[in-house]
């Protein structure tokens, strides 16, 4: 499993099953998007869609959380414009940008946890985005792990030995 995760070398060809490029595509085409309107439109989806209460806070408060809001935002710009290049150019790594993608979104998960308020639910929709998001993320990690049939040898199950 660590040859598929870390390859040798890093070249386009992609021994996973092909949906797991396709469901990397989608998870990609949400973040540009979910990245680029929070950096657009962010005191809206900081208010709307993350449900954070920005009224409740001062003018220079409110200014600070739209502007780590904004900043945190262009990090996941970066990370989806990094997977967009994996996807086109460096297929062999996209297992590994899976496990990046998916750390990343569980860890945010945990520091959001550590960070709520007691007793506090969040009935946001981000909230049921990010699990949906969660979810399809660890199918597609799944899928990538797994080895394709090649179709000039039914019989050869993985490449792991080499």
């Amino acid at each position: 499993m660590l040859q598929r995760l870390l390859p040798r070398q890093v070249d386009n060809s992609f021994r996973g099953l092909r949906p797991a490029l396709w469901l990397l595509g989608l998870l990609i085409a949400v973040k540009l998007a979910m990245s680029l309107n929070s950096i657009v439109n962010t005191a809206a989806v900081a208010g709307g869609a993350d449900g954070i209460p920005l009224e409740s806070f001062g003018p220079a408060a409110e200014r600070q959380v739209l502007l780590l809001f904004a900043l945190m935002s262009l990090g996941h710009l970066v990370l989806a414009l990094i997977a967009l290049t994996t996807l086109i150019r460096y297929r062999a790594l996209v297992p590994f940008i899976y496990l990046v993608l998916l750390t990343e979104h569980l860890v945010r998960r945990l520091i959001a946890q550590s960070y709520a308020a007691p007793g506090a639910q969040s009935t946001a929709i981000a909230w049921y985005l990010n699990y949906g998001l969660l979810t399809l993320l660890m199918i597609g990690f799944a899928l990538s792990l797994i080895p394709a049939r090649s179709k000039s040898d039914p019989h050869s199950d993985s490449e792991e030995g080499r």
